[in-house]
């Protein structure tokens, strides 16, 4: 199922916030990839699965739904690129 996602981008030295929106996939995070995540105290929450990997241009804010992620990590596979979110803070939700 497809999901419409913003991916948002500040560019470095300035205020200047950059919005765009794009189709993905919503996934959740798998048992041992969660447990092994939360052993060294991170806390992935989704991975949202975008068809075509030129779609991202490197953001590091996505929204969903009105809530706030951060992009923890990018995975390449083939064409697709997953993006493995956790909450953004207090100040990443801001902008």
């Amino acid at each position: 199922m497809n999901e419409a996602i913003t991916l948002i981008q500040r560019t470095p030295g300035s205020d200047e916030v950059t919005r765009r929106v794009v189709l993905a996939g919503l996934r959740s995070i798998g048992q041992a990839e969660f447990y092994q995540a939360n052993a060294v105290d991170i806390h992935p929450e989704a991975k949202f699965v975008l068809a075509d990997y030129l779609d991202y241009n490197g953001e590091t804010l996505l929204d969903h739904e009105g809530h706030r992620y951060r992009v923890l990590r990018t995975y390449r596979d083939g064409q697709a690129l997953e993006l493995t979110v956790v909450s953004a803070s207090a100040e990443e939700a801001m902008l």
